[in-house]
């Protein structure tokens, strides 16, 4: 569809719209939201901020809590954001490898940076198990998240067409034995189900993958109302929030419920995912009027993921907090000023970074694309996404 593209409005009706920039920029704004929300959510971990079974919540632990029930959404948000364009744009080797590249960017030159730095000692940079982890990041689960995704991708192909062969009600019955399975038994049982992965796998992403192409396709009708979505959105977290407070004081004062403290808190909880599609649909419905403000974020979105791939590297996750703040407060007001802080400082700066990341990276495809080797790897990239049907847009 060259020119144009097909949105569908929460009603369910397709209405056509210029592709563009000012279309694209909503949800741009969505991927640095959820990737604020997701370094929030490290350092609460790294910080050791979440009261934890058998703990009577503070005053800083129940703010901690109230903080990670707001931002849980975002893994979620971040799968759907994809579902939602790869469902239409289909498999692309390229983008495969980009993504590789920069994953391997990232590994590769990290620990000899932290080794030069003196952060990080040589023998355990250069220890081979290390070094593997390193070298194969994706089989290795050096970040479960880029593991997870890239075999999603891979099933994409897969995915695109079982979608478009399908009917509507086809689909809609798919994804609910999806969610039985996935999502809703897990949600109410107290004990451990021995297959349950907490949604840290590509089965729930596969199933985030086909719920963002049904909501591509179909729309959903109860969210007609622009405002649902948002609504939607703070009653399901503030609905984690609750259930994760009263479990934390059931297990305080009588030692039950000790499992289901963290429930609330995994990806394929249901008002996680619920929470997930009121924001995804609440952003989908907004409309950026400020043609400075919609440069602005086009220009930082693509640096997002790279926020994610520096700030959870195996050699800086757990020593980033104490980098910054050393020992975290115990008093309310100064942890959520050290929180604040160190968001918005590792945000920033890793964004940078990729940014500049990125812009080497072009240079060097360019320069790459003038070689004779260069034109045939290109050439036969191009073979290979058109052999899988990939659409043009």
């Amino acid at each position: 569809m060259a020119g144009r593209d097909k949105v569908i409005d929460q009603g369910g009706k397709e209405k056509a719209v210029a592709a563009g920039k000012k279309r694209q920029a909503n949800f741009e704004l969505l991927r640095m939201t959820a990737m604020l929300m997701v370094v929030a959510m490290h350092f609460l971990s790294h910080t050791g901020g979440l009261p934890e079974a058998g703990q009577m919540p503070g005053a800083r632990g129940t703010a901690a809590v109230l903080a990670e029930s707001f931002c849980i959404v975002a893994v979620n948000v971040y799968v759907l954001i994809s579902g939602y364009f790869l469902s239409e744009s289909g498999f692309s080797l390229k983008r495969l490898l980009r993504l590789l590249f920069q994953v391997l960017f990232y590994t590769l030159l990290i620990p000899p940076v932290l080794v030069l730095a003196g952060v990080l000692p040589a023998g355990e940079a250069f220890q081979i198990y290390h070094i593997w982890q390193c070298l194969f990041p994706v089989q290795a689960g050096h970040y479960w998240f880029v593991t997870a995704y890239v075999v999603m991708y891979l099933f994409s192909p897969v995915l695109n067409a079982a979608a478009g062969a399908m009917t509507q009600k086809q689909l809609r019955i798919t994804l609910m034995g999806l969610l039985v399975y996935f999502s809703l038994g897990k949600s109410v049982s107290i004990l451990l189900f021995s297959s349950d992965r907490y949604g840290y796998d590509f089965g729930w992403f596969i199933f985030l993958y086909l719920t963002a192409a049904y909501i591509r396709r179909y729309g959903i009708r109860f969210f007609q109302e622009k405002k649902r979505g948002a609504l939607v959105y703070f009653g399901s977290c503030a609905a984690v929030a609750g259930i994760t407070l009263a479990a934390l004081v059931v297990c305080a004062r009588t030692g039950a419920l000790e499992y289901y403290v963290t429930v609330p808190f995994h990806y394929n909880f249901i008002f996680c995912l619920t929470g997930a599609l009121g924001l995804f649909i609440a952003f989908g419905s907004l409309r950026i009027r400020s043609e400075k403000l919609e440069r602005c974020i086009c220009r930082l979105s693509p640096g997002m993921f790279g926020v994610y791939l520096i700030h959870e590297h195996m050699d800086i996750s757990a020593r980033w907090t104490g980098w910054i703040i050393g020992t975290p407060s115990e008093h309310l007001g100064g942890y959520l000023m050290q929180m604040t802080e160190s968001v918005l400082l590792v945000f920033l700066l890793a964004a940078a970074i990729d940014l500049v990341r990125g812009k080497c990276f072009l240079l060097a495809e360019r320069l790459l694309a003038k070689t004779s080797f260069g034109k045939k790897c290109g050439e036969a990239i191009r073979r290979i996404d058109d052999s899988m049907g990939r659409q043009k847009g």
